[in-house]
């Protein structure tokens, strides 16, 4: 069987010990009770924004220029370790719904790791790229609505992870849906029994995903380090496309 693994859950909600964070609980549970069912030990790790500093991107383009990591001193850094050092097996991100869409902590956390990826156009950069291609990822979100804007939410972390090159899974439809019913308890999300099912499908299907990805790469050995991101294509990105 394959190594052990490590999946990372990421709660993007301002909020501790709310309905998001139950979310991502429920599919990191999952994810446990999956590995030990296809005989693999696994560590799983919560990663909360709440009460954390994250600024959002705000284009300085210095990350570039010193080809160095995002130079904004702030929480960022400490909180997106997890997804580089080492990089995991699997990711699941959760996210409350705010005006239909992700909120702004999360969407922060997303844009701030352009800093991680510019070697894709530059090869002298000091950041080593991150290679997430076989770190299985899912998203799971919560809204105060069942129809409020929670597949726009989870569309849009799928984006990002897309993105960045993470292999990515669906579950019910695309992820993990949930709504509180329109209560405002911060546990309301308990009461939905068909998205928290929805959330642990999410965390089974990043888990069996894993496992698969994790023993293809150790059956492939020195070939599975194949170079198929941005920097592989024939026409240099730093041309912009011209011949």
């Amino acid at each position: 069987m394959c190594d052990k693994l490590r999946i990372v859950g990421i709660c993007a909600s301002p909020r501790k010990n709310a309905n998001t964070e139950i979310l991502v609980n429920a599919a990191l549970n999952a994810a446990e009770n999956t590995a030990e069912e296809l005989g693999s030990s696994v560590e799983t790790e919560l990663i909360r924004l709440a009460g954390k500093r994250i600024s959002p991107c705000l284009g300085c383009d210095q990350c570039a220029k010193r080809r160095s990591q995002c130079i904004i001193e702030d929480d960022w850094l400490d909180l997106v370790r997890p997804l580089i050092d080492p990089v995991p097996d699997g990711v699941i991100f959760g996210s409350p719904v705010y005006f239909f869409n992700q909120n702004a902590l999360g969407r922060a956390y997303m844009e701030r790791c352009t800093s991680l990826v510019k070697g894709i156009w530059d090869p002298d950069t000091t950041v080593p790229l991150p290679d997430w291609s076989t770190t299985a990822a899912g998203a799971v979100a919560v809204g105060h609505d069942r129809h409020g804007g929670v597949e726009v939410t989870l569309t849009s972390i799928l984006q990002w992870f897309l993105v960045m090159g993470f292999p990515t899974v669906g579950g019910f439809y695309i992820g993990g849906a949930a709504w509180t019913g329109l209560r405002p308890e911060r546990d309301a999300v308990k009461r939905d029994k068909q998205g928290l099912e929805s959330a642990r499908l999410i965390g089974r299907r990043v888990t069996r995903t894993a496992v698969l990805l994790k023993l293809g790469k150790q059956a492939l050995g020195a070939k599975a380090g194949m170079d198929v991101s941005w920097r592989s294509m024939q026409i240099p990105m730093s041309k912009g496309g011209d011949a």
